[in-house]
Parts: structure tokens; sequence; C-alpha cells
């Protein structure tokens, strides 16, 4: 997996000013059985100000990802945001756009009393009347695009002891919705699989169940793509002489963030399901697990110890 950066650091003797631009570009697909290139470029800037006694820093970084020759980016690979190294008052990686996954599941009929409707009532050793039902799954793919800015205003107390007031904003998200979607040989699957149960045959086979036409590409929930997210706040910065890492200390506060409810697209449909009280019971209990509403709330403020550096 080639990488190729470029580097230019202006001033490099001097810690408190200066500035520095990145470039680089990751790549595969010369061998195994990935192919993906993901560019990455940063710039940061320091400039002192109050005569030299405070420094001001900014950052930019922006970075994508594609797979290529008909391939998709490995999951891995995606961009989650939050944390140390990017937006403080966020946890680690919890930044990602949201979205469903199509999936089948096979649930048994149940009476209201909770019993299961046997397949056969003249042999109860074939087992219990199942129904296959489409059910969406949430994840969180990560993004395929990652721009963060940082802010600092960094003022120096005694010796290795500094305060930073701190503003980090950010976007992460899916701009090329084609590179998220599902596997062939699941797709296929999905496609094929017939859901529902309403009737059964003579031999004791569903009948009456309909496909459904799910789309391969999965689509962001509407409110969490393109979604931007902030935190601000003060950071305490202690050098520690042995390893030369800032031992840091922080409150964050997040007035850009996710705080709502999402209800499941789930297709499931009362008439997947048997006339009559258990076919009503099992549906609504199918709802109930499977369809649920999901709420989404990021922290509003953050307090946290770490051993690392933004930029």
């Amino acid at each position: 997996m080639p990488n190729f950066s470029y580097n230019r650091i202006d001033n490099p003797q001097r810690p408190h000013s200066g500035q520095s631009l990145y470039f680089a570009t990751e790549f595969a697909g010369l061998g195994g059985n990935v192919k993906y290139v993901k560019p990455v470029a940063e710039y940061k800037k320091f400039i002192p100000v109050n005569k030299g006694r405070n420094t001001l820093g900014f950052r930019v970084l922006g970075s994508w990802i594609s797979g290529y020759g008909g391939q998709v980016a490995p999951p891995f690979d995606r961009f989650y945001m939050g944390g140390d190294t990017d937006i403080r008052g966020f946890d680690v990686r919890a930044i990602s756009p949201v979205a469903f996954f199509p999936s089948a599941v096979t649930i048994p009929l149940q009476n209201p009393d909770g019993t299961t409707v046997p397949l056969d009532p003249s042999n109860p050793r074939r087992g219990a009347y199942g129904i296959t039902i489409p059910v969406e799954q949430i994840i969180f793919p990560g993004g395929d695009t990652n721009v963060v800015n940082n802010l600092e205003y960094r003022i120096p107390i005694v010796g290795p002891v500094t305060i930073a007031a701190f503003v980090d904003t950010g976007f992460d998200f899916i701009s090329n919705q084609s590179q998220l979607r599902v596997a062939g040989a699941q797709f296929n699957l999905l496609q094929t699989t017939v859901f529902g149960c309403p009737t059964l045959t003579s031999t004791f086979t569903c009948a009456g169940g309909t496909t459904i036409p799910f789309s391969a590409e999965l689509k962001p929930v509407s409110g969490t793509n393109y979604q931007p997210r902030m935190s601000t706040g003060l950071e305490l910065q202690v050098i520690m002489p042995v390893v030369n890492a800032p031992f840091r200390v922080y409150y964050a506060y997040n007035p850009m963030r996710i705080d709502e409810t999402i209800a499941s697209p789930s297709p499931i449909t009362r008439n997947m399901f048997p006339a009559g009280a258990a076919g009503d019971f099992t549906y609504a209990q199918a709802i109930s697990t499977y369809q649920p509403g999901y709420l989404l709330r990021e922290p509003r403020k953050t307090f946290r110890f770490t051993v690392a550096t933004t930029f």
C-alpha cells in the first residue's frame, strides 16, 4: 500500500510560530483484494500575538476515500470523527452518518399468551410456524469525506503549563452514495427472499408471501449526513518532560450536535402474518422489536483527561 507525501514547514526552530502544508495519497490495488484511493491534505499555521507572548493556532484537514475498479473502500478505512485529534467534545470515532442495512429474520408465530403456534398441529415435532420478515438494522458506516478545522488561542502560564481556548468544527459525510452498498451475494439473496407467511399449503409450506425490491445502495438518514459538529471550551496543557508529550485536561461544550429520534424504515406489514389473534400479536411484537425508534443523542458537554495532541 504505497503512500506518497509532500511536506513543507516554515520556521521549524520556533514552535510558537510558522506554518506547514502536508499532502499524502494512500492507495491499494497492486495486490490483495481491495482497491481504493485516499488523498489527505492538511494545513497548519501558528501566529504569535500579544508581542509574542501568546499563540493563535489554526488547522484545516481534509480527506476523501473511494474504491475503484468496481470495488468500494473497506468499512474500516472510512472516516469516523470525534476525540482528542479532531473534535474534542465528542467520543472517539463516534461521529458518523447513519444508515439502515436490510436483512431478513425468521420469527415464530406466537399466541397472545406467548406460546408458539406449531407448523403442523398433528405433528408438533415439525416445529413452530415461522414467518420471514424484512429488517432494517441501524449502522454507522462512516463517511467518505472528512473536513476538520481547529482554532486555538494558547496562553503560557508558567514553565511547561499552557491554557488554551479552542473551537473545533468538522463534517463527516457521505458524498458518493454509490460507494455505500450491499454486497452482491447478500443483495441477490435479499431480492429473492419471500417475506411473510399469511397462509399454509396442504404440505405446510408458506403461501401468499412476496418479494421486496430493495435498493443495493444504502441511503444516509436525513439529518445525519452533511451535519456539522462543533466543540468549544478550555484546555490545560502540561508538557511532560520524559515523554515530551502534553498531558491535557479540557472541558468542551458542543453547540452543534445531533439530538433526535429516528424510526426504522423496516417494511413490515400486517398482511405478512396470518389472520387471527396469533397474527395480530406476532405482528405487534415484530413492530416493537424490529421497527423501534432510535434515540441519537450526542453529548452536550465533555470533561476529559488525555495524553495526545490535536495539532
